[in-house]
């Protein structure tokens, strides 16, 4: 009777442990699931002539060109707010790249990329958390290539992430919770 109790017992915790496997396997599935990465806008022509612009406030900003090229970089930034709830945040992004690129030298091929990722981030309403990391990364990198001192061009790369956080429109899904 021993045997026969015994493989009774050991049946039912095959059945246990597939049943404890099938419901596993689905919640490592999805845990395993990562936020896709969001559809970044395409510049067309007008976003091009608004870049070129973006850039030269820029470039005014670092030479001292022009005393009013931060106001214009705010201005042209705030072009793409869609929610009016972002606005202040794209004016002390504006604020934070104006001030930090002030008497540097920047080189035109930086300030188009820099025009380019402001305007990313304010224009892209729709990217992932990984996205906007590798944004922030970048700006970051592209200030200190210019010899922004690290702790400056971090406080740019946190107001990148700070916009993307008012102004996005992406939902999380439940499964990129985990």
């Amino acid at each position: 009777m021993t045997p026969l109790a015994g493989s009774g017992h050991s049946e039912s915790m095959r059945l246990r442990d597939r049943r404890a496997l099938l419901f596993l396997l689905p919640v490592l599935l999805v845990a395993g699931c990562r936020q896709a990465d969001g559809p970044l806008p395409t510049p067309n022509q007008n976003v091009q002539d608004d870049l070129s612009d973006i850039s030269k406030d820029l470039t005014y900003v670092a030479t001292g060109y022009d005393p009013s090229a931060s106001t214009d970089l705010a201005y042209d930034l705030r072009k793409y707010v869609t929610q009016e709830s972002a606005a202040p945040a794209v004016e002390e992004l504006s604020r934070r790249a104006a001030t930090v690129v002030a008497n540097t030298k920047l080189p035109e091929q930086t300030a188009q990329r820099l025009a380019h990722n402001l305007w990313l981030t304010v224009a892209g309403l729709e990217m992932s958390e990984r996205q906007v990391e590798a944004l922030q990364n970048d700006t970051q990198s592209l200030l200190m290539s210019i010899g922004v001192q690290d702790t400056q061009a971090e406080q740019v790369a946190a107001q990148v992430g700070e916009v993307q956080r008012v102004s996005t429109r992406r939902v999380r899904r439940w499964y990129e919770w985990f």
